[in-house]
């Protein structure tokens, strides 16, 4: 089971609504999977060249792909604080909180929990899954105060 902090929930949420009606991303680390720390990552423009062979939606509002060199800023600041990657996240502007193909296709960290934030409904909606050779199973967070 993933621990979060209330304030890293609010933090993630507040990110999600944000960035709406594009999709968000980020990092989680910590250690004994209790979050500790929050990353977020830009989300990559159509145009960019990092996400050519990804064959994804170049429409931000349906997918995300994390900027690498935010991404590597965060791993190395993990590394320097000795924390490990817990959870990936994204919001789902306007869909439920569950992996979509793309978001199974391109799970590739199969040690991580992956976080999903739905902004459909009024009230802001977070679940958890292991995505595991493209398997779905959900996860529990249980939110820390």
């Amino acid at each position: 089971m993933l621990q979060i902090p209330k304030t890293l929930i609010d933090e993630m949420i507040a990110h999600a609504q944000a960035e709406a009606p594009n999709e968000c991303c980020g990092l989680l680390s910590g250690k004994e999977n209790v979050v500790s720390e929050i990353y977020q990552i830009g989300n990559l423009p159509a145009d960019d060249p990092a996400i050519a062979d990804l064959k994804v939606p170049p429409d931000r509002r349906f997918r995300y792909v994390m900027d690498p060199k935010e991404q590597l800023r965060a791993f190395k600041a993990m590394r320097k604080s000795g924390t490990e990657l817990l959870g990936i996240y994204h919001s789902h502007p306007h869909s439920p909180a569950y992996p979509s193909a793309t978001d199974v296709r391109l799970a590739f960290y199969t040690d991580t929990y992956y976080l999903i934030i739905s902004l459909e409904k009024e009230k802001p909606e977070i679940r958890t899954f292991r995505i595991i050779d493209q398997k779905i199973s959900e996860a529990t967070i249980a939110v820390l105060p």
